[in-house]
């Protein structure tokens, strides 16, 4: 078996801007694990480990058109072929839930904690789909679903949980792809190299030999995927 891809190893520089200092901030987190928070970058660990897990699918991404819903620090535009961004802020922001771009307009859609801030996140990773086209990736990542067993969704943007819609479950996965028919999906888990905490990546899509091509990428360095299909 190949060696592990980078395994954790209490690493104390940040894998995106090299900053050897970490602080709090005002993040909730458990105590016995190391100050999350990049003081230079201000990356935190789902953007550390989503860049960990892109290593080994960079020899993929770079003939691919990404575009990016709310833009971090996971991922590097110079990666992708060409790459565009929404911001939530900004008055040019693209809805998720009614995108203007045509079917196939891009190879791959990249999404970190942003689907739980929409109200229909069916409808969102559908038209998410239908921009990637019958070959193309969504790539989805969401609060903690590995620590839960069920979704719960309130239905409206609560302020007392960051305005989020919902609580994602460990039924994230299949919750998707009961609700969109042919959908497919791959997870991988990823580990922060600072802190050693845990989350899982999605890829969505409605090509199995797509997903077999990520999944391979990941499985030659010993990197766990779960097949959900």
């Amino acid at each position: 078996m190949p060696p592990l891809f980078r395994p954790f190893s209490a690493q104390t520089t940040c894998n995106i801007c090299g900053s050897t200092e970490f602080t709090r901030g005002n993040l909730t987190r458990r105590p016995d694990i190391p100050p999350p928070q990049c003081s230079r970058c201000r990356s935190v660990e789902r953007h550390r480990l989503i860049r960990e897990l892109y290593m080994p699918l960079r020899p993929l991404v770079k003939d691919w058109r990404a575009f990016q819903f709310a833009p971090d620090r996971s991922v590097e535009p110079n990666w992708f072929q060409s790459f565009r961004s929404s911001i939530f802020e900004d008055a040019s922001r693209v809805d998720m839930m009614e995108i203007p771009f045509g079917d196939g307009a891009y190879d791959i859609v990249i999404s970190n904690h942003v689907l739980e801030h929409v109200s229909d996140d069916i409808r969102a990773l559908r038209e998410t789909l239908r921009v990637v086209g019958a070959t193309g990736i969504v790539h989805v990542c969401v609060p903690s679903p590995i620590y839960r067993w069920e979704t719960e969704d309130w239905g409206f943007p609560d302020p007392r949980n960051e305005l989020h819609y919902r609580h994602y479950g460990a039924d994230f996965p299949m919750r998707m792809r009961g609700a969109i028919p042919n959908s497919l999906c791959v997870s991988v888990t990823g580990v922060d190299p600072v802190t050693g905490s845990t989350d899982n990546v999605y890829f969505f899509s409605y090509s199995a030999a797509t997903l077999q091509l990520v999944a391979r990428q990941f499985q030659h360095f010993a990197i766990p995927v779960a097949r959900f299909w």
